[in-house]
């Protein structure tokens, strides 16, 4: 909490004197009359900064950092339903970690501070230097290649473990492909997702051929299923 002490011929005088080196308006602060003066005495105000949930937010994220050896700036903005900080500086790739655990973890640490003394849930996301961007597109472009992978071998591929938010861009990267279909698999923090290629069926003009490209086929009406 910021606030200064100052003195004047009048409570008003002390008041701008306040205002002035603090350079803020009186809106911006609470006001407390310490000494209200006289002929023979000075009156003297204690000007404190307000803070907002906005203000108290971003010194938690920069007194944490701090607390962990780190030199780095952070940028916080509102979003809707909550706060979106973006930390930068030298330690920046220490707030990242193993892909992203160190940066999970301290967004995870803010979003309940922010939430202590709140009814409605307030969102907090914390990113450094564009690094969820990044790591989400190299998400969908893994998602892509083993989806491609598992059709062309007919068989599931296993990723490795993930969080919660990395395996959500997983599905929702492959939601659409119709020739796979995915599952989360295991217990945490060793939650995996699995993609499966769907079965396939050939259709075919009639029904005569029951050898195509020197596979055995199955008539099923107008269809023949591989087996």
């Amino acid at each position: 909490m910021t606030y200064i002490e100052k003195e004047g011929k009048t409570v008003e005088e002390a008041i701008a004197l306040g205002l002035e080196q603090l350079g803020m308006d009186e809106d911006e602060v609470d006001i407390e009359v310490l000494k209200k003066g006289g002929l023979l005495a000075k009156a003297k105000v204690r000007l404190t900064v307000k803070t907002t949930p906005k203000d108290e937010a971003c010194d938690y994220l920069v007194g944490l950092i701090e607390r962990m050896g780190l030199d780095c700036e952070v940028e916080l903005e509102e979003m809707e339903g909550g706060y979106s900080a973006n930390v930068s500086g030298k330690d920046a790739a220490s707030v990242i970690g193993y892909r992203g655990e160190v940066l999970d973890a301290i967004q995870y640490l803010a979003t309940i501070y922010v939430n202590r003394n709140e009814k409605n849930y307030v969102k907090m996301a914390v990113d450094v230097e564009g690094y969820r961007g990044r790591r989400s597109e190299t998400l969908r472009a893994l998602a892509r290649r083993l989806a491609d992978k598992a059709v062309r071998e007919g068989k599931k591929v296993d990723l490795e473990p993930m969080n919660n938010q990395d395996r959500r861009i997983i599905h929702e990267t492959l939601v659409d492909d119709d020739r796979v279909t995915t599952e989360s698999q295991g217990d945490e923090p060793n939650r995996y997702v699995t993609i499966l290629p769907k079965e396939r069926e050939v259709t075919y003009g009639t029904n005569k051929s029951f050898r195509t490209a020197g596979m055995k086929t199955r008539s099923f009406g107008g269809k023949k299923r591989r087996f």
